[in-house]
Order: structure tokens, then C-alpha cells, then sequence
């Protein structure tokens, strides 16, 4: 039985289904991204729980103590998609007597002396301090040993890294290091420069979780790649010279970075294409010629280095090979007076093309031309 009350309060409801339909809008059917799902740990039986509990072998997911005891972290597997924005890693190496080491390898040879002993080793010239930046889109590798640690005051670090970031051409980057205080700052800085560069469209900066290296594995591979063609472009160079190349000699500078130059100039990858290739569009088109080569360079037509001697005197000077121009596609010479870059070289008779003696005369670094 129904009150007057309850037929009032009903009777608008009722006159508006008589006056017309009531329209039910359906959802629209969206569309979401298919991403990762935590794995799904199945309930065992209890009788499962009981026989495994007795050796707790072999591991089980669904065991808390297996877990608590041996569970290690989800594996850094290669992922199936690319980054749309170019990843550009840089991590910190030396070079050392016995070859190229990393942080961690050096900090477990050199045990509790730590910071101070790498300090002291660097101060005496037996220790060097490397930069390394790789894009992991196209695997191209740069690397630079560097005269001092993380963000200096002239910056000279960071400009090393913002050219190799010019080099590669990409209007939009992910930055990105592990958590070690010199390198993050250096990232920072290389990002603050790049963020004030109107061709840059968007610059971001990535750590891995704190405690996390192995989630910068790109960059890990690379330094294992520059270890190995550094080590034997070297000892081809100490054989050819019939004498050993001190790390504190300036040539060392100069053949890690031709170590880099080659890598990205030969080393073609599953697609068929070289790194210089992906960035470029076009292969490597400079003559190789072996490192620390006895060569002769033709001196310009005009100009301050045009004619030393008058115009009587030669045209041609010798120097020692010692990599690429990188952008001007032109060759780098040491000489006794400095670094110049030519166009134009020739070599020398096989007999002639290694000089133990012009080579130790050699003293300009990349950093001490920087200025020039």
C-alpha cells in the first residue's frame, strides 16, 4: 500500500518515462598500453610447504625464507622497445699500468687505500682518469681521459661531453650515469649546457636505483669494448717501437680516443650499418693509417703555418699520426711544437714510419691545446 506522500514524490519520475525514452550513454572502449605485470606467486599445499621446508631446496618463489635468503633482484633483461628519445650514458674508467680498469675493479686492487691511493697514482702520472659517453641508440663511443675529477670550474669535462653530444646530432636526450657523486654532477652540468642550446628540444636526466650499477649495463659494455682494441692497438704500438708507452705519455690520450674513432668507424652491427653510419648517413671515409705513424703533412697556402722557410723553403713538414678530426673530416698531427690538423698527408716507407725518438718528444695533450 502506497501513501499519497510516496505517489507525489514518484510521479515526476513516471511522467518523465511516458514523455520519452531515457538515453544510456555507453562507455567509450578505451585502449591501454600492454605493459609488465609483477609475476603472480602461486599458494603450494600445505604438503608442499612441509616437504620443501625440510632442505628448502630448491629455491621457491612462494617461500619466504627462500626469498629472504637467496632471492636476488629481477634480472636487467635487454628490453623489446626502444627509447623514443636517444640514451646518452657516461661513466668514469682509468687506465692503469696493467690496462683499462673500472671504478669497482680499481677500488678492489687498490683495497682500503681508497680514494687517497687513486689520488696519490693519478698525482704521480701512473694513474689516469677517463670519461666515457656512449649512446645507446646508435652505440657510438666517445671516450677522453680527463685531467681532473667530475665538474671542474672551467668546465672542460662537460665540454668534452656536450661536443660528443653535438657530434651525434639529437635534438632530444636522456641523460643518464650511476649514483657516484663526480659523475652526477658532471651529468647535471652537461645538461644545464645543453638545456641553453635553442637546437635542443628536450634534455631529461635518468639515475638507476640507488645501490643499482648493473641497471647501467650499457655503459659497463662499452668500457669492456674500449678496454680490449685499447690494450692491443697499444701493444701493436710498443711492438712496432720496439719500446714501452708509459700511461703518463702523451700519446695515451690521444689513442683512446682513435681507439673510439675506430670502433664506431669498423664495427658493424646486426643491421649492417656502423655506428658512424647511423649517425652520419654515410660510412667512414678518411685513409687508416697505423697509430703513431712517422708521416708527412702538407702545410697550408695561406695563413700563419704557410711558408716557414719563405717561398724557397718546403711545403711539407713530418709528424706523428695521432687520430681524426672528427668534424672537419682531416687528419691529426703531433709535432714538437703542438697538435695541427691537415687535410693532406703522405705516408713514409714502411722503415720510416716508426721513430721511438720523434715520439718522445711528443708532449701536447688534447686538454693542454684546449685553449689554442
Amino acid at each position: 500500500m502506497v501513501d499519497e506522500g510516496s505517489t507525489r514524490i514518484l510521479a515526476p519520475l513516471e511522467d518523465s518515462l511516458e514523455e520519452g525514452e531515457v538515453h544510456v550513454e555507453e562507455e567509450s572502449e578505451e585502449d591501454a598500453a600492454d605493459l609488465k605485470h609483477a609475476t603472480d606467486v602461486k599458494s603450494p599445499s600445505a604438503d608442499q610447504v612441509e616437504r620443501h621446508r625440510v632442505s628448502h631446496f630448491p629455491y621457491r618463489s612462494w617461500c619466504k625464507q627462500c626469498v629472504m635468503g637467496r632471492g636476488v633482484g629481477r634480472p636487467h633483461a635487454t628490453s623489446t622497445t626502444e627509447s623514443s628519445v636517444p640514451i646518452v650514458g657516461m661513466d668514469c674508467f682509468y687506465i692503469t699500468r696493467e690496462g683499462v680498469r673500472r671504478r669497482d675493479e680499481m677500488a678492489k686492487e687498490l683495497g682500503d687505500a681508497g680514494e687517497e691511493a687513486i689520488a696519490q697514482a693519478r698525482a704521480s702520472g701512473e694513474v689516469l682518469k677517463c670519461l666515457l659517453v656512449r649512446c645507446l641508440q646508435s652505440k657510438n663511443l666517445f671516450a677522453h681521459v680527463v685531467p681532473q675529477k667530475g665538474d671542474d670550474e672551467d668546465h672542460y669535462c662537460a665540454k668534452l661531453a656536450v661536443a660528443d653530444v653535438e657530434w651525434l646530432g639529437h635534438t632530444r636526450i636522456i641523460l643518464k650515469t650511476d649514483n657516484e657523486r663526480a659523475i652526477v654532477a658532471l651529468k647535471h652540468r652537461v645538461a644545464k649546457i645543453l638545456k641553453e642550446w635553442k637546437s635542443m628540444d628536450n634534455v631529461q636526466v635518468e639515475a638507476p636505483a640507488a645501490y643499482e650499477s648493473q641497471s647501467n649495463g650499457g655503459i659497463e659494455v662499452g668500457i669492456k669494448i674500449v678496454r680490449g682494441l685499447f690494450r692491443t692497438l697499444k701493444l701493436c704500438l710498443e711492438s712496432r717501437l720496439g719500446k714501452y708507452v708509459s700511461t703518463d705519455h702523451a700519446l695515451v690520450p690521444w689513442l683512446l680516443q682513435h681507439t673510439c674513432t675506430l670502433l664506431n668507424a669498423k664495427s658493424r652491427g646486426p643491421d649492417g650499418l656502423t655506428s658512424w653510419e647511423r649517425i652520419r648517413g654515410r660510412s667512414f671515409n678518411q685513409l687508416l693509417m697505423g697509430f703513431g705513424e712517422t708521416v708527412l703533412y702538407k702545410l697550408p697556402s695561406k695563413g700563419p703555418r704557410a711558408n716557414p722557410d719563405g717561398n724557397m723553403g718546403t711545403k711539407w713538414l713530418e709528424g706523428v699520426f695521432v687520430g681524426f678530426g672528427r668534424s672537419s673530416n682531416s687528419y691529426v698531427i703531433a709535432t714538437d711544437d703542438g697538435v695541427v690538423a691537415d687535410r693532406t698527408i703522405y705516408r713514409r716507407p714502411l722503415e720510416n714510419r716508426w721513430m721511438p725518438e720523434r715520439i718522445a718528444r711528443l708532449t701536447a695533450t688534447p686538454w693542454s691545446t684546449r685553449e689554442k
